[in-house]
């Protein structure tokens, strides 16, 4: 019975680690996401004021906005893949404490990270058909979807990412459509009108 006790013991010590470190991922993805984004307004604000043009400038910040994007796409995925691995080991603590306990104790472990959720997302969706119309069924529908909020920084990541690369893009080539300056960085004169020698006799 000593012998239970001490890995029931041993299972909530390693349990609690989990739990925190989990929450660590989270909160740390938000804070380093906030911290690259900070940076991201400030090179679009200074892309998007910039009043005279400066082509090679132009370039240099959308260079360093697709950098500064991918940077940020690691970092958030990175983060959501610890995420995933804590919850995981989180279930399979759970399982063994469970087992442990109830055979042990006698008593029920309630379970977090190891339910499928259907019965909790069946709960939360009678709470929500209080809230009627069109608008509120369109707001039902995205909350029972469980978007993952620690998904979404990806995401932002990947759409800066595209539009810094846009960007770039028209910096190189001023032929398509203007986003930035759509100035030429070929250092040859425009050519001149012609002059008419008759007219000027």
């Amino acid at each position: 019975m000593t012998d239970q006790n001490g890995k029931i013991k041993d299972l909530k010590n390693v349990y609690e680690l989990a739990i925190e470190s989990r929450n660590f991922e989270i909160s740390q993805l938000i804070q380093r996401n906030n911290f690259i984004m900070l940076f991201q307004g400030v090179l679009l604000a200074s892309v998007f004021q910039n009043q005279a043009s400066k082509p090679y400038v132009e370039f240099t910040i959308c260079f360093f906005g697709i950098i500064i994007s991918w940077y940020q796409i690691k970092v958030a995925a990175g983060a959501k893949y610890w995420q995933e691995v804590w919850e995981i080991k989180l279930a399979k603590i759970e399982e063994k404490l469970k087992e442990l306990i109830t055979a042990n104790e006698g008593r029920e472990f309630e379970i977090l990270f190891s339910f499928a959720g259907d019965e909790e997302k069946e709960e939360v969706r009678k709470r929500l058909r209080k809230h009627k119309g069109l608008f509120g069924f369109f707001i039902n529908n995205l909350i029972i979807n469980k978007f993952s909020v620690s998904r979404t920084p990806i995401a932002v990541g990947i759409a800066l990412f595209s539009a810094w690369l846009i960007l770039w893009a028209q910096c190189v080539n001023p032929n398509m459509t203007t986003f930035v300056s759509g100035h030429n960085f070929s250092t040859k004169p425009a050519p001149k009108a012609i002059e008419n020698n008759d007219a000027s006799r």
